[in-house]
């Protein structure tokens, strides 16, 4: 490794070794202009000395870099280090299991996201059939004050797309207890032959903190039988922009409140 590249790397390395404590010691001697030995011996514990070390001699390479640039480099090297450790994607899978690795059921990773909301919680489906126990998580959480918004596909929207009420199958509870919204026929675009778009996407937003993405409908066969795929993901942004995504279009009217 070049030297140009070896004390980026090393860097990184240092932020993901160090503890918290370490490495503000690191980060206020480094401020404090201490240099060699005494650098190393800003951290007590010897295997952080010997990661110090390695920066220490990675950056006499670079002398051009200034204590204070090294410094603020490592506080950003470990606050992404720190967001990484706060997100986290779990498979969730419904169909034949196999021992590579551990998975969620769909039913029972939708259910724990929704049980876990406080504020805020959005779930798409295109298609809703026989799912009781999802149902009663949604009213309970309504009833525990958090603001339910359910966006499905609509039998008088489609275009002959679905033959039934999503929002009916669903049930009377949810419908008074959540918000029902659907993509109104008038705003979806057309083929040439003038098929309309559907409302295709599945997936469930819970306080902009986490998010289940997922070729499931809210139908029994999708939730406990077929085989289905999806991610759960846990903390960093993506939670976050998908909310603030939807509640965009919900606010521009482009997802509508069912009538």
């Amino acid at each position: 490794m070049s030297d140009d590249r070896r004390l980026p790397a090393v860097v990184g390395a240092v932020a993901e070794q160090l503890s918290p404590g370490a490495l503000d010691a690191l980060v206020a001697a480094l401020r404090a202009n201490l240099v060699g030995a005494a650098l190393e011996h800003a951290v007590a514990t010897p295997h952080y000395q010997e990661a110090v070390r390695d920066l220490r001699e990675a950056w006499e390479r670079q002398p051009e870099v200034e204590a204070a640039a090294l410094a603020l480099a490592l506080e950003c090297a470990a606050e992404r280090e720190q967001s990484a450790r706060r997100r986290r994607v779990s498979i969730v899978w419904t169909g034949p299991p196999t021992e590579a690795v551990p998975v969620r059921r769909t039913d029972q990773a939708l259910i724990e996201l929704v049980n876990a909301a406080k504020q805020r919680l959005i779930v798409v489906s295109f298609a809703v059939y026989k799912v009781p126990a999802i149902a009663a998580a949604l009213v309970a959480a309504a009833s525990r004050g958090v603001a339910v918004a359910v966006v499905l596909e609509s039998e008088s929207e489609s275009g002959g797309k679905v033959d039934y009420e999503m929002a009916a199958a669903l049930g009377s509870e949810v419908a008074k207890h959540a918000t029902i919204y659907t993509w109104p026929a008038k705003l979806r675009p057309k083929t040439a032959k003038g098929t309309r778009a559907s409302l295709h996407a599945k997936c469930a937003v819970a306080d902009g903190e986490r998010l289940l993405v997922s070729s499931a409908n809210l139908t029994e066969f999708a939730l406990t039988l077929n085989i289905e795929l999806g991610l759960l993901v846990e903390g960093d942004d993506a939670p976050r922009r998908v909310q603030a995504h939807l509640d965009s279009l919900i606010e521009s009217r482009v997802l509508d409140v069912v009538r």
